[in-house]
C-alpha cells in the first residue's frame, strides 16, 4: 500500500509539473502564433482602435514613419510614467498593425548627449523636469514622411490619456494632409484689423486671428453677396454676423448639409463695438441666424446676459478705481469646462464678459453637448440693465436665478435631415474672449509686440477650428475618453506620502522666499558701499545648505513611495501571472486528497 501511494504522489507531482509546462507552453505559442489578435475585455474598450483611427491608419499613400522617444533610465522611478509609456507604446503597435504596412513605428530611448537627443529636441520634443529630483525626461511622438515633412507631440501628459487616440490619429493626419485647410470668414467685428488714414491710425488684427492665420488659410466671406460657400472651405468660422443675406443664410445651410463644419460665436452685447451699434449688431445677428437656430432646434435671446457672482472677475471700472467682483464678467475654471471633449479638456481657465446662453428645444434634431457652462448659481438679466446699472454688485439685486447651469459653448452633432452627414458645429454665446483683453497682454520689445497669455481664450478658439478642420474620421474620435478607475491603494500611498512633507515642503518655501529677500538686500546694500558683507553672504549659504538637506529629505520620502507602489504593483503582477497556474495545482491536490481519503475509507 504504501509504494501504491509513493507512485500515487510521485505521478501527481509529474502531472502538476506537467501542467504547468503545458500553461508555459500554450501562453508562448500563442503570444507568437496570435501576436496581432486580441480581445477587449474593458468595459470602455479602452485597447479597441476607433473606425476613425483604423480609416486614418490606412489613408497615407506612402509611409508615415512614427518614433516615441522615451527616456526610460530617467525615468527609473517614476513608476507612474513607466506605465502610461507602455499604453502609449500599445496603442502606436495597433496602430501600426492595422495600417497594412502604411504606418511604421519605432522606440528609441534618447539617452542624455547622445544623438538620439539632438535629434529628439531638434524635432520639437520637450526634455521636462520630472519626478523627485528634477530629471530631465523626453516623452514625445515625432512623425515624418518623405513629402509633407514632420509633425509631432512634444510631451505625452498622462493627464490627457483620454484623448491619447485622438492626439495620435491628428498627427497621423497633419502628415497625411497636403496644405493647411481653408477657413472661410464671415465677422461683424473688426477681426482682422482696420486699416489707418491720414487722421487715424489703423488697428491690427486681434491675436487669436493672428495665431489663426498662421495655423490656417483664411478666406474672409461677403454675408451681402455671398451665394455659395467654396467648396475648399472645410471649416466656416462666423463672428457676431449681422449683415447676412438671405442667400448667404441658405449657402450656410447647404454647406453644413454637404457635411461642412461650423464654428459660431453669437453675443448679446459685443463690447468691440460701441454700446448701440453692439445691441443692433446682437439684433441683427440674430435674425439672421434664427431661421438656423429653428432647424437646429436652439434657442438663443439676444436681449439676456448671463450673471454669476460665483465666477465674477475683479474689474476696475475706471483707472485708479479699486476693483470689484462685477457679475457679467465671468472667469471659468475647470469645473465649467467640459472633460469629455478635446476642445476645453486640457484648458485650465476662459475670461468671458456680458455672454449669453444656449437651450435645446423641445423635438430637436441635433443633441446639444455643453462645452462651457456657468455655475449653479448663476442667473440672468436683460442687455440694457446691465448697460444702465454702474455698479456691478446692483446687477445681483433681485436676481433671476436659473434651475440649473446655463450653457455658455456648446457642441450640436447629429444629422440634419434624412440621409445627410453628420453635422458638427460649435456653438458660443460671446465674442469678447475673442478679443484681447480678456486673455492676453501684449508687451513691447524692441520693436516687437511680445503675447503674455494670462488665461487660455486663444486656445479655446484654435482648439475649435483645429477639431472641426479635421477629417470626418478624425472627429469620430473625439471625446472618446478613458473612464477613470484609480488604483486605490496607490492613491492612498501617494496621499500619505504628500501629508509627510507638504509642511517641511512649505518650510523650505517660506526660508528660500526670505533668503532671496535678504540676498536682494544684500545686493543692494554691496552696491552702495561698494564692498562684499560676508556675513549676510554666509547666512545666505545657510539656508541654500538647508535647502539641500530639506530637498534630500524630500527625495528620500519619493524614494520610499515608488519603493511601496512598485512592490504593490509587483504583488499585482504575480497574482496575475501565477494564480491560474495556482488554481489548477491547488485542485489537483484537492482532487489528489479527495480520492486518497475514499481510498482509505474504502479499505
Amino acid at each position: 500500500m504504501r509504494v501504491l501511494a509513493s507512485t500515487r504522489g510521485l505521478r501527481l507531482v509529474l502531472a502538476l509539473l506537467a501542467l504547468a509546462l503545458l500553461y508555459v507552453a500554450v501562453v508562448q505559442v500563442g503570444t507568437r502564433l496570435l501576436g496581432g489578435w486580441q480581445i477587449d475585455l474593458t468595459r470602455d474598450h479602452i485597447y479597441t482602435l476607433a473606425p476613425g483611427t483604423r480609416a486614418i491608419a490606412r489613408s497615407p499613400r506612402e509611409p508615415v514613419q512614427l518614433t516615441l522617444y522615451f527616456s526610460r533610465h530617467a525615468a527609473r522611478d517614476l513608476p507612474q510614467l513607466r506605465a502610461y509609456a507602455r499604453r502609449v507604446q500599445t496603442l502606436l503597435r495597433e496602430v501600426a498593425r492595422v495600417s497594412q504596412g502604411r504606418v511604421r513605428m519605432a522606440l528609441v530611448d534618447p539617452r542624455p548627449y547622445s544623438e538620439a537627443e539632438d535629434r529628439a529636441l531638434a524635432a520639437g520634443l520637450s526634455a521636462l523636469p520630472v519626478g523627485p529630483e528634477g530629471q530631465r525626461v523626453i516623452f514625445g511622438l515625432v512623425g515624418t514622411n518623405a513629402t509633407t515633412g514632420i509633425a509631432d507631440i512634444p510631451f505625452l501628459q498622462p493627464d490627457k490619456e483620454a484623448f491619447l487616440e485622438y492626439d495620435v490619429a491628428r498627427l497621423i493626419h497633419e502628415l497625411v494632409t497636403q496644405q493647411r485647410p481653408l477657413v472661410g470668414l464671415i465677422s461683424g467685428l473688426p477681426v482682422e484689423g482696420t486699416p489707418g488714414s491720414a487722421n487715424t491710425p489703423g488697428l491690427p488684427p486681434w491675436t487669436a486671428f493672428q495665431q489663426l492665420g498662421q495655423l490656417f488659410r483664411v478666406q474672409p466671406l461677403d454675408g451681402r453677396t455671398l451665394t455659395a460657400i467654396p467648396a475648399a472651405v472645410r471649416v466656416l468660422l462666423l463672428v457676431q454676423p449681422d449683415m447676412l443675406s438671405a442667400g448667404a443664410v441658405q449657402a450656410i445651410r447647404a454647406f453644413l448639409l454637404r457635411g461642412g463644419h461650423l464654428a459660431l460665436f453669437i453675443d448679446p452685447d459685443p463690447e468691440t463695438l460701441p454700446p448701440a451699434r453692439a445691441m443692433a449688431s446682437a439684433q441683427a445677428s440674430w435674425r439672421a441666424l434664427q431661421p438656423l437656430f429653428a432647424e437646429w432646434g436652439v434657442s438663443f435671446d439676444p436681449d439676456r446676459v448671463v450673471l454669476d457672482p460665483t465666477l465674477a472677475r475683479s474689474v476696475a471700472l475706471q483707472p485708479g478705481m479699486v476693483p470689484a467682483p462685477d457679475p457679467a464678467v465671468l472667469g471659468l475654471g475647470r469645473d465649467e469646462l467640459s472633460h469629455d471633449d478635446v476642445i476645453t479638456a486640457g484648458l485650465r481657465s476662459i475670461n468671458v464678459s456680458t455672454i449669453g446662453s444656449f437651450e435645446q428645444t423641445e423635438h430637436a434634431r441635433l443633441r446639444l453637448v455643453p462645452l462651457l457652462q456657468s455655475s449653479g448659481d448663476a442667473g440672468s438679466a436683460s442687455v440694457q440693465r446691465v448697460l444702465d446699472t454702474p455698479d456691478p454688485q446692483a446687477l445681483l439685486d433681485n436676481l433671476r436665478q436659473a434651475r440649473g447651469r446655463y450653457v455658455l459653448a456648446a457642441r450640436l452633432t447629429g444629422a440634419l435631415a434624412p440621409g445627410a452627414q453628420q453635422a458638427d458645429i460649435v456653438l458660443v454665446a460671446d465674442t469678447d474672449l475673442l478679443s484681447d483683453r480678456l486673455w492676453v497682454q501684449l508687451l513691447p520689445f524692441f520693436g516687437q509686440t511680445l503675447t503674455s497669455p494670462f488665461a487660455n481664450n486663444g486656445d479655446f478658439f484654435l482648439n475649435v477650428v483645429d477639431n472641426l478642420s479635421g477629417s470626418s474620421a478624425l472627429i469620430s474620435i473625439r471625446g472618446r475618453a478613458v473612464a477613470s478607475r484609480p488604483f486605490t491603494r496607490l492613491r492612498a500611498l501617494r496621499a500619505e506620502a504628500e501629508q509627510a512633507f507638504r509642511e517641511r515642503r512649505l518650510a523650505l518655501q517660506q526660508q528660500l522666499d526670505a533668503a532671496e529677500q535678504r540676498l536682494l538686500e544684500i545686493e543692494q546694500a554691496r552696491r552702495a558701499a561698494g564692498a562684499s558683507i560676508s556675513l549676510h553672504e554666509a547666512e545666505y549659504r545657510a539656508a541654500s545648505e538647508q535647502q539641500r538637506e530639506i530637498r534630500s529629505e524630500l527625495r528620500r520620502i519619493e524614494r520610499d513611495l515608488d519603493a511601496r507602489i512598485l512592490r504593490l504593483q509587483w504583488r499585482i503582477e504575480t497574482l496575475d501571472i501565477f494564480l491560474l497556474p495556482a488554481l489548477i495545482a491547488l485542485f489537483g491536490l484537492l482532487l489528489a486528497a479527495w480520492r486518497r481519503w475514499r481510498g482509505n475509507t474504502a479499505t
